[in-house]
């Protein structure tokens, strides 16, 4: 009987430093497990300016195949992660990242607990050992999309296997404003978790700043929630009541001469507000908008400048 294939996308950007530790554990990963699996590495360089594709290019591994792609210029992890698992060609899809925080063996144990009839594993996490800043920036940005989605884990959980019609059911989204972990919650299929202890970084430092969170957790929130949209309209309605009232309060207070109709420090306040208001909801409104038109512009969710398949050396 045939071992079934996993194929583990791993998206590379500027992973120069990290090409002496990345290759040795993909062995150590595939030789363990290969009574279990048959290993497929999937790379994906996400527009690298440094040696990273051309490390690439000269591996010649031993215990996996690989396949290996370099897109035009850097289209975010989500879109690498993508462009993955339209390149691989396993039964089971999972990932790892190229910092190797997320421990490899977390692949066996997807392995098995996708055996038992699910097609989506997740791994979450349980710790974490990076920088403080980090550690509070990731557990802002996990609560917050928590709060805007229960099925969300409040300790994230970046790292996954998937079955074959799951990965098909993504690529046929071919979203470009969204994020991977959304989708595969919304698909609705079967779903089981593990927990895992986060490691530190070996070497290097994180590409993802506090400013790339805020604008991941805005496409999160625009692509699968209208909250935003909905929390405008509610307080555009509670502001405009309370502008009614206060209206026919200053009627009546005109008309029986109880109170002078002066008040500019006031009426400034009132405009200040109300525009500042304005501008916040044309500033929600704006975001679905551009989302909108980046989809119904048709352009390539990436673009594919090379690539490479071990099978046919």
């Amino acid at each position: 009987m045939n071992n079934p294939k996993i194929s583990i996308v791993i998206p590379l950007y500027y992973a120069e430093l990290l090409w002496s530790i990345l290759p040795e554990e993909l062995e150590k990963l595939a030789l363990a497990n290969q009574d279990y699996f048959d290993t497929e590495i999937v790379f994906v360089d996400d527009g690298s300016k440094d040696k990273t594709f051309d490390l690439v290019r000269d591996l010649k591994p031993n215990n996996f195949t690989f396949k290996a792609i370099r897109l035009a210029r850097n289209f975010k992890s989500y879109i690498a992660i993508l462009a993955g698992i339209q390149t691989a060609t396993g039964d089971y899809i999972t990932f790892l990242p190229q910092d190797l925080q997320e421990p490899p063996d977390l692949v066996y144990r997807l392995f098995l607990e996708i055996q038992q009839g699910y097609d989506v594993a997740w791994a979450v996490r349980r710790t974490r050992a990076d920088r403080l800043f980090d550690k509070l920036s990731s557990h802002l940005f996990h609560r917050l999309m928590n709060y805007f989605w229960s099925e969300w884990p409040k300790t994230g959980a970046d790292m996954f296997m998937i079955s074959r019609p799951v990965a098909d059911v993504l690529l046929s989204m071919q979203e470009k404003n969204s994020h991977i972990t959304g989708q595969i919650l919304w698909s609705g299929f079967r779903q089981t978790r593990i927990s895992y202890d986060r490691q530190g970084r070996k070497t290097g430092k994180s590409g993802w700043s506090f400013w790339k969170k805020v604008e991941l957790a805005i496409s999160v929130i625009t692509q699968f929630s209208y909250l935003p949209i909905r929390a405008c309209t509610v307080l555009g309605i509670g502001l405009a009541f309370l502008g009614f009232l206060y209206g026919i309060l200053i009627i009546i207070g005109r008309l029986t001469l109880e109170i002078s109709v002066e008040g500019w420090s006031a009426l400034m306040v009132v405009i200040l507000l109300i525009s500042g208001f304005q501008l916040i909801f044309l500033g929600v409104i704006g975001e679905y908008l551009w989302r909108i038109f980046d989809e119904v512009r048709k352009r390539p969710v990436y673009i594919v400048m090379e690539k490479i398949d071990s099978d046919s050396h």
